[in-house]
């Protein structure tokens, strides 16, 4: 079970993998379905995204581009606010920074969407062959998505680990001064909560669906 960041490759090959990037696509996908949504659809970018929203206009725009909400998408990148809404038999285009362009990377028969909201859930799902693949920023460190990493690998291996501790790290981190600086700290201190979710979102054929 490898930890990888993402700003290190070109293209990641693996047979099972976890995309990670908890501040805040991953957190965020895991909410829209749990809260009912059919699927996903995951675009690198804004003009892909409304260019394919063009043909499917009943679907939901979802994303933001560098931490801020695309003007005239339904929905920003927001966890919080995200859980407060009814996405029930409802299909969604999703684009994020980081988390949708490194899925893009990916090469795996399986692909998971992690986040601590969901934690148990995947460390169920996952065995010791599974890469997890830590988005960051694009040339920058994510300290929250290392720390997802290690405490999923640590929990699947039986490794004993302070989750509090994890908490401590994160939120002393570059990363939640950022997120401080964006004005989401209700998204952060979400994006932190363990186990609020069972869904396990997967991706196949360029489509996020819950196991």
């Amino acid at each position: 079970m490898k930890i990888i960041d993402s700003n290190r490759m070109e293209s990641i090959k693996t047979e099972k993998a976890v995309l990670i990037d908890i501040f805040r696509a991953s957190s965020s996908i895991v909410v829209i379905l749990s809260n009912g949504a059919e699927k996903i659809i995951p675009f690198p970018d804004e003009h892909s995204a409304r260019e394919f929203h063009k043909k499917h206009t009943d679907m939901i725009l979802v994303g933001e581009r560098e931490g801020y909400r695309i003007p005239d998408f339904h929905f920003g990148n927001t966890p919080y606010l995200l859980s407060r809404e009814d996405f029930h038999g409802k299909s969604v285009i999703f684009v994020s920074t980081n988390g949708t362009r490194v899925l893009n990377k990916i090469s795996a028969k399986t692909i998971y969407i992690g986040a601590f909201l969901n934690a148990s859930s995947i460390i169920n799902v996952i065995d010791e062959s599974t890469d997890l693949i830590c988005a960051n920023r694009r040339n920058l460190f994510s300290i929250e998505d290392f720390v997802y990493a290690a405490y999923i690998k640590a929990k699947k291996l039986n490794v004993p680990i302070d989750y509090d501790r994890l908490v401590k790290i994160i939120l002393s981190s570059r990363s939640a001064d950022r997120v401080r600086s964006l004005n989401a700290e209700d998204d952060m201190y979400f994006s932190i909560k363990l186990d609020l979710y069972k869904t396990v979102p997967y991706f196949r054929d360029g489509v996020i669906r819950a196991l």
